[in-house]
């Protein structure tokens, strides 16, 4: 698909500084004499170029080519929010940032015979993953649009057999940051990363960073200004949807899955076993690819949810859009592994040497039903060795492809950040369950005869009393704008963007260059939530910079993608 912000020609920046304000708190026709309220303030005379002036001298060129990857001219928000490091929009601990504490995460090639053992400093991506599953099983039929294969991680092809089995596998939000705050958590995840390629500088790549963009990024090979998934929200046939709301189309582009497994007449077993719609994008478009079957896909997705990301359905399932594309397997809902769900609570309750219904201070039963505490973790286990031995998954010499996410440490993370102790708990739990898993491949399928790719799709936030950090409140960016552009201007914020009724803007008589500029005007005591501002620092500015993303294709700072490959 062509590139949605193709660049255009760089415009000359010219000189300006913008200069008197004008104050109002109620949206009034220009020039009217009635005396404006004191309040936040709306500038005057902004020009495109001394706002695209003030982006290229406020923003890190890295931070700007990741959102630039990351932004679908038409779906993405109007307007683009880039927080004064570290402050984020407070979207509940969101992990959806330009920064490198989301942006950072682990890379592991792992697969003895497969995999040249060592450390690699070359910078990796998401994008990266789908073009070296396709060198690893020897298929040239696949192209990625923005990705490379880590070849230096791999062995020569000529040296190397063909597995039987590729295991993407993403641990959710188990950034390098959450991995270094809590460095003896996970010493089987360290001992494979010795054994196998390891990438020290591995990112994300676009913003944000967050389950939608970064699962089809590891499928497609693409950054979302690509294949379109930018969001848990975006804005589709003049709606704002979330992009599974209509079944797996919102992604334009190809997956490695989908390629593949249509060039080998479909004869490779294809799955994915997670707990949302978007984690099922890495995989494959199932039948709605031309020519393709209907892979096996399990999710827990609350159909209809209020919100983006709800996984907490009552049993394994499909939602009604996405299940016409992919087959379920019924079993996934087996009581046996209810079972071990159980044992899995129960062994969490007595982990404090009491059994009392209490994870630490957490009921158990309180956090549906355990479901939202480790003892997900060795639920999805067991569902993930149930469906490989049913299928027969790496059983025969065409290699088959396997995706899975771990989704319990994001869960945790938007309820007490990388700094709470629960955290050490999760990735304890998750380590565990990567020595049960590698144990049973090499019974299942047969040591030496698969190779693992292992990731995460995002980060992590911190504790904002340990960062400093400012959460800016998002319901008081959407009322402020309301209140001084017009009623209903505002269509939804996000931590990274805002969609704007560009029509009901432009009755009032303003423009995007005037809210972005609004927008980077306010400081912490505008945009007071949970969190007041320090003694002193009600006047910080709370933004580096906020412009229209239309403006992303003009900025003469913005690297070369070919060049960066995302940062």
């Amino acid at each position: 698909m062509p590139r949605q912000s193709s660049r255009r020609s760089i415009f000359l920046i010219i000189a300006g500084l913008l200069v008197a304000v004008v104050v109002v708190a109620v949206v009034l026709p220009r020039g009217s004499a009635e005396p404006p309220p004191a309040g936040p303030t709306v500038p005057a005379n902004v020009s495109a170029q001394a706002l695209a002036k003030q982006v290229c001298r406020s923003v890190d060129p890295v931070v700007l080519q990741r959102v630039d990857n990351g932004t679908f001219i038409g779906r993405s928000g109007d307007i683009q929010l880039i927080p004064h490091e570290p402050n984020f929009v407070d979207g509940g601990l969101t992990h959806a940032s330009p920064f490198a504490l989301t942006q950072h995460v682990p890379l592991l090639l792992y697969g003895p015979g497969y995999v040249r053992p060592g450390v690699y400093d070359r910078p990796a991506h998401l994008t990266d993953l789908a073009p070296t599953a396709s060198d690893l099983v020897k298929f040239d039929g696949f192209q990625a649009p923005d990705g490379r294969a880590l070849d230096e991680g791999l062995l020569p092809a000529s040296a190397r057999p063909t597995p039987r089995l590729v295991v993407t596998l993403i641990w959710d939000s188990a950034g390098m940051d959450l991995l270094h705050r809590w460095p003896g958590t996970w010493p089987t995840l360290a001992a494979m990363a010795k054994q196998g390629a390891w990438f020290t500088h591995a990112t994300v790549g676009a913003s944000p960073s967050n389950t939608p963009p970064s699962h089809a990024t590891i499928g497609t090979g693409a950054y979302p200004r690509e294949h379109g998934m930018t969001d848990e929200y975006e804005m589709i046939a003049g709606a704002l949807v979330k992009p599974n709301d209509n079944g797996p189309g919102a992604m334009v582009e190809p997956t490695f899955a989908d390629v593949y497994d249509v060039a080998k007449g479909n004869r490779p077993l294809v799955a994915e076993m997670g707990s949302l719609s978007a984690h099922i994008m890495m995989m494959s478009h199932g039948l709605q690819y031309t020519g393709g079957d209907a892979d096996i896909a399990v999710a827990r997705e609350v159909p209809d949810a209020a919100t983006a990301g709800d996984d907490a359905g009552s049993e394994w399932s499909l939602t009604g859009a996405m299940a016409p594309y992919y087959t379920f397997p019924s079993y996934a809902n087996d009581p046996k592994n209810e079972v071990v769900f159980d044992e899995a609570k129960q062994e969490l309750d007595q982990s404090d040497g009491k059994l009392d219904g209490k994870w630490r201070d957490q009921s158990i039963e309180g956090m549906r039903d355990g479901f939202n505490t480790p003892a997900r973790t060795p639920y999805q286990t067991a569902l993930f060795e149930e469906v490989i031995r049913r299928e027969g998954f790496g059983a025969d010499p065409i290699p088959d492809l396997l995706y899975l996410n771990y989704k319990m440490i994001d869960t945790l993370g938007h309820q007490f950040s990388a700094d709470g102790v629960e955290m050490s708990d999760a990735l304890k739990v998750q380590d565990d369950n990567l020595r049960t898993f590698v144990r049973f491949l090499n019974e299942q399928v047969g040591r030496g005869k698969w190779v693992m790719l292992l990731t995460a799709d995002h980060g992590m936030q911190r504790d904002p009393k340990v960062t400093g950090a400012f959460p800016i409140d998002i319901d008081d960016l959407e009322a402020s704008v309301d209140r001084v552009f017009g009623d209903h201007v505002v269509i939804k914020a996000r931590p990274t963007q805002m969609w704007l009724n560009e029509d009901e803007l432009a009755a009032n008589g303003f423009t995007l260059d005037e809210v972005s500029e609004f927008l980077r005007s306010l400081n912490e005591g505008d945009t007071v939530g949970a969190m007041q501002p320090a003694p002193g620092h009600e006047d910080d500015r709370v933004f580096d910079a906020v412009f229209p993303a239309t403006m992303l294709g003009d900025l003469p700072c913005l690297p070369d993608a070919a060049d960066t490959q995302g940062g």
